[in-house]
């Protein structure tokens, strides 16, 4: 082939991938301006574009009542949109409660991306898995989902105000965070650890109570609420005010059941020390007083570990703590006036310390057996490590139950 012909083939090749290009950009264009067009220029249909995030259950005398709190995307330029709705619906069951929502609104809620569920009080007199079963057998409801039982009505609790102006779920699940539960503060579980604790042959479980206090401050947001009617509203909700309370969210306690039926709630003495023995912690601080004077001790290299044993033909627990120490305040000797070795802690202030802890355990120890409610897991231990001793005492076995306790904290260097 002469050159003239190579060159001519070249330049039919080019004018072809200009042609192309031409054509390509023109269909892009096209497809720009036909998404330009399409769109909805910001405005918002609750029906297709809001998300529930958080659900809350109450027990009604005619059955259920069930609140779902959605986040409704807004445009940026919408100051006076709302930035999330209450709705409510009613049912024999849960189920129906939730049907009885999507008759009202015209939108059904799936909870794909529902974060967190909450009992209201009165849900303690029902069986726990009777009220969670709608969530257990919906496909669409994540297991990760964060379960908590608040004081009060659950519907009352999700329409306070939080003093941050976002949604009170945010606010909720922020009292029940990662932080807070390794820093044995919050006794944080989701549907799935919690149904493998009530399945286990412990058959207890235990969430974090929810408690709301109002602060005063103003400045929250006001959720557009259905109430009873199970209306909802996407333009006057979620806008700024200059006054009224705001409410606080505390999960310091936490609720215990065995068998699904509730028992009761642990103090926040007793809920740290079940969060020391069953929550990886990384950072906890202690209260204590040594010679007369309070000391605040942060624990830091937190270890703790629970061995089932026999001794003279019963069920031995037993209970080793390590920590490292350092005093975070102290009354009478401020840091800054100490030497070189201030940072160390004394051996009265440690054994102080270790003294607080064991009596918080203890106290544990003795809900979980006047109430028959194995939250460390006593008989779940037998079963795995000693199963003979398990079938001889799965049913007396927090009743005759020695506890033997090993705790040693040191100051750190």
């Amino acid at each position: 082939m002469t050159s003239c012909g190579r060159r001519g083939g070249a330049m039919s090749r080019a004018t072809l991938m200009q042609k192309v290009a031409k054509i390509a950009f023109i269909l892009l264009t096209v497809a720009m301006l036909f998404l330009l067009f399409s769109n909805d220029f910001g405005l918002v249909d609750i029906h297709k574009a809001s998300i529930v995030v958080a659900v809350g259950v109450d027990v009604t005398e005619s059955g259920y009542e069930v609140t779902a709190q959605a986040a409704v995307p807004t445009p940026a330029q919408g100051e006076g949109s709302a930035a999330y709705t209450q709705v409510t619906g009613e049912g024999v069951t849960v189920a129906e409660a939730v049907d009885d929502i999507n008759a009202k609104t015209g939108f059904y809620p799936k909870l794909a991306f529902c974060n967190l569920v909450i009992l209201g009080e009165n849900c303690k007199d029902s069986g726990l898995f009777t009220v969670l079963d709608y969530f257990y057998r919906n496909d669409y409801v994540p297991l990760t989902a964060l379960v908590a039982m608040c004081r009060g009505s659950a519907k009352e609790l999700l329409g306070q105000k939080p003093a941050d102006g976002g949604m009170s779920s945010s606010a909720i699940q922020r009292a029940m965070s990662e932080e807070l539960k390794n820093s044995a503060n919050a006794s944080t579980i989701n549907l799935k650890l919690l149904a493998q604790d009530a399945n286990s042959p412990s058959a207890s479980a235990y969430m974090p109570f929810i408690e709301s206090s109002q602060d005063g401050s103003g400045g929250a947001t006001t959720a557009s609420s259905g109430g009873s009617s199970g209306r909802s509203s996407g333009s006057s909700g979620g806008r700024a005010k200059s006054g009224g309370n705001s409410a606080e969210f505390t999960c310091l306690t936490t609720a215990a059941f065995t068998g699904g039926a509730f028992v009761g709630i642990l103090d926040e003495d007793m809920a740290f020390a079940l969060n020391l023995l069953r929550s990886e912690i990384r950072l906890a601080v202690v209260n204590c007083v040594y010679d007369g004077e309070n000391y605040t001790v942060g624990l830091k290299n937190n270890s703790s570990e629970m061995r089932m044993e026999a001794e003279a033909g019963a069920p031995v627990l037993k209970i080793k703590y390590r920590a490292l120490a350092n005093v975070q305040a102290a009354e009478s000797r401020p840091a800054a006036e100490g030497s070189a070795n201030s940072h160390l802690v004394k051996d009265g202030v440690l054994q102080s310390v270790a003294d607080t802890i064991e009596s918080r355990m203890s106290s544990l120890m003795d809900f979980c057996v006047q109430n028959g409610c194995d939250l460390v897991g006593v008989k779940k231990m037998l079963c795995q490590r000693r199963y003979n001793d398990y079938l001889a005492f799965k049913d007396t076995a927090l009743s005759v139950l020695k506890v033997k306790y090993d705790i040693k904290i040191e100051s750190v260097r």
